[in-house]
């Protein structure tokens, strides 16, 4: 979400005030969830297997279940056991993201696990202790104890040409 601040310098026009953090967190609310789930998240009220779909046109995109969900203020959501499963273009699951406990800053678009967390594809899997995702780039970073394990990594050796194990 972009911001723009117009200022005027003419003698009768007053400058646009800038957005409150109150503003910028209902307007990320509002690209990060429908707008009639964000009405459904009062202040302090603890929800309860929670399921929230993400569409790309009339793509499912992703699923976010949260066995729990608390709207703590205007700018944190509480998560507890959040599992985010993504999908591809073929409307299969592709990657599913995993944590115990997260906080969701509406303020900036960013997911933070505050336990370790896991990415799950067919392809690979990862670990690591903590995780930032960041909604409006779609990148997520693991940090500490990262850890990745590929089934089937003893195919790809030659691909990586490692001296001493096959490769060129």
């Amino acid at each position: 979400m972009i911001f723009i601040v117009a200022h005027s310098f003419g003698n009768d026009e007053k400058p646009t005030p800038s957005p409150t953090t109150a503003d910028k967190a209902n307007a990320v609310m509002q690209q990060a969830l429908p707008a009639q789930l964000t009405k459904l998240f009062p202040l302090g009220r603890e929800f309860k297997g929670v399921a929230i779909p993400s569409y790309d046109d009339t793509r499912l995109k992703s699923v976010m279940n949260a066995d729990s969900i608390i709207r703590l203020n205007d700018q944190f959501l509480d998560l507890k056991n959040l599992v985010i499963q993504i999908y591809n273009g073929a409307g299969e699951p592709e990657t599913t993201i995993s944590m115990d406990e997260a906080a969701y800053d509406l303020t900036i678009g960013v997911l933070t696990s505050k336990t370790p967390s896991e990415i799950k594809q067919p392809r690979f899997t990862m670990t690591g202790d903590k995780m930032i995702f960041d909604s409006n780039t779609q990148v997520s970073v693991l940090e500490g104890n990262v850890r990745v394990v590929v089934p089937n990594a003893g195919k790809m050796i030659p691909s990586f040409a490692l001296p001493g194990m096959g490769g060129k």
